[in-house]
């Protein structure tokens, strides 16, 4: 056996109509402005921050060059001295470091480049069963909402019959 329902206020189901419909604009905000944020993040890593340590990289190399023909140049015009070549030594270190600092960034921007793209994958995933739900059962509820509080008004707008009415009742009994 069906209950019947019991609805004290239309109000109610009009306010929870207009909160859901608010709700779903901002979800679908929501998902557009982390698609965005997404592609932009996405962008930084796979293409500027790539192309700048390719860039730094060929810098550093070029660097590395000079300091070992600084150092080379050293060495030929003073093989007995080790004065002058000691610090073309240590600019040639620090251009190494400097160029395998460039190498690891590379690396790690490639690395980082892979584990976003399958992040993003996952998260899109669970943001399209969200957006099914926004796109096409938010819509449905809406309108079933809509249908309900247009039943439930004509229903209450319906006047019974006047002999069902305490007025009518009280004025046959003639009180």
């Amino acid at each position: 056996m069906r209950q019947a329902a019991r609805v004290t206020s239309i109000n109610a189901l009009k306010d929870f109509k207009r909160a859901l419909g608010s709700f779903g604009i901002v979800v679908n905000t929501a998902l557009g402005e982390a698609q965005a944020d997404l592609q932009r993040t996405t962008w930084w890593i796979q293409q500027d921050q790539l192309t700048r340590w390719k860039n730094e990289k060929r810098a550093r190399t070029t660097r590395l060059e000079q300091a070992k023909s600084e150092l080379f140049r050293a060495q030929v015009a003073a093989p007995d001295l080790r004065v002058p070549s000691t610090m073309q030594r240590k600019a040639v270190d620090k251009a190494q470091r400097l160029l395998d600092e460039a190498e690891t960034k590379i690396a790690n921007v490639k690395r980082w480049s892979r584990l976003l793209e399958r992040e993003v994958v996952l998260y899109k995933g669970h943001c399209q069963k969200l957006g099914r739900v926004v796109e096409g059962d938010l819509p449905r509820a809406l309108i079933k909402l809509d249908r309900m509080v247009a039943a439930l008004e004509k229903y209450v707008s319906i006047r019974g019959p006047a002999s069902d009415s305490p007025t009518a009742a009280s004025r046959e009994t003639g009180s």
